[in-house]
């Protein structure tokens, strides 16, 4: 299943090298793949693959996740979208 958080960050460049280092906590969460983009300088998008989404909620809404956010300098507009249903053309 894919997973997307969408969230406000101080900076794009320093989001983008701090989520780098929690391969631990996304692994802890059933993560194969996290894909990463910018829609301008403060708004950010994460798409993950995960095996075992109720984990990856679960995770998602521990403290530990909340640090690891605050690390990425997130400073709000945190939305999170399951992405259940495939429309294929």
């Amino acid at each position: 299943m894919l997973i997307a958080i969408r969230a406000e960050v101080e900076s794009v460049d320093h989001w983008r090298e701090k989520f780098k280092t929690h391969a631990d906590l996304f692994k802890s969460q059933g993560v194969s793949f996290a894909y990463m983009g910018a829609a301008n300088d403060k708004t950010v998008i994460s798409v993950f693959e995960t095996n075992n989404p109720d984990e990856f909620v679960r995770i998602f809404n521990d403290p530990a996740t909340a640090e690891a956010m605050s690390q990425d300098k997130i400073t709000g507009g945190v939305e999170m979208f399951l992405l259940d249903e495939i429309f294929k053309l």
